[in-house]
């Protein structure tokens, strides 16, 4: 009897345990202090099966980009025969500024970086403000990148693949869920499905949320 009691009560708890620690998952994370960090890379994109005119690849991860945190994301597509509609592994610039984690080794590498932010800000004719290198509250949230978050097709599968592999690494990014499987050399059917965790910076409380 007293065997059957404990086991009783272990199988009346241990849904709730589970239950719990479902809703800690799913439930919103905490806010933590993020800082912004400024960043300049270039790439290749290679696709065989899908081929974008400079303007629309320009648009379309500038949009994604701004799905995933990145403030005023700056993208320019180089090719030789960018006017002459779609071109072939064009070279992809971006100038992103997006939240990290503010550790004191991301706060110092970005204070050792001022120098090249300031000459920047001087070219552009602007001013870098003091507001901009404080801490700020971010929350890491789930986003999805498929057609109905930022109107993906299936063609895009290889664009996405690229994008997770060349540029997520650089952000606060982390892939909760990638299905996303391209065919090589074949249109791939259904839309690239990729969901991952970006680090947001959370509204101010007389800001409207985005």
């Amino acid at each position: 009897m007293r065997y059957e009691r404990t086991l009783l009560a272990v199988l009346f708890v241990l849904p709730r345990a589970l239950l719990g620690a479902d809703a800690t998952e799913q439930g919103s994370p905490e806010p933590v202090q993020a800082i912004w960090k400024n960043q300049e890379f270039a790439f290749y994109y290679q696709s065989q099966t899908t081929f974008y005119s400079c303007s629309s690849l320009e648009a379309k991860l500038e949009r994604i980009l701004k799905v995933l945190g990145v403030a005023k994301p700056y993208v320019r597509v180089r090719a030789v025969d960018c006017q002459g509609g779609p071109v072939r592994m064009p070279r992809v610039l971006m100038n992103i500024t997006a939240p990290v984690l503010a550790t004191p080794e991301a706060i110092a590498e970005r204070d050792k970086g001022m120098s090249k932010l300031e000459l920047t800000a001087k070219v552009r004719g602007e001013k870098i403000d003091p507001e901009a290198l404080a801490p700020f509250p971010a929350q890491w949230k789930r986003v999805s990148l498929s057609r109905g978050a930022v109107g993906l097709e299936p063609g895009d599968c290889e664009l996405i693949d690229e994008l997770r592999r060349k540029v997520l690494p650089k952000l606060a990014i982390r892939v909760v869920k990638d299905s996303t499987h391209c065919t090589p050399q074949q249109m791939t059917i259904g839309q690239p499905q990729l969901e991952v965790q970006a680090l947001v910076k959370l509204p101010k409380p007389d800001e409207p949320k985005k």
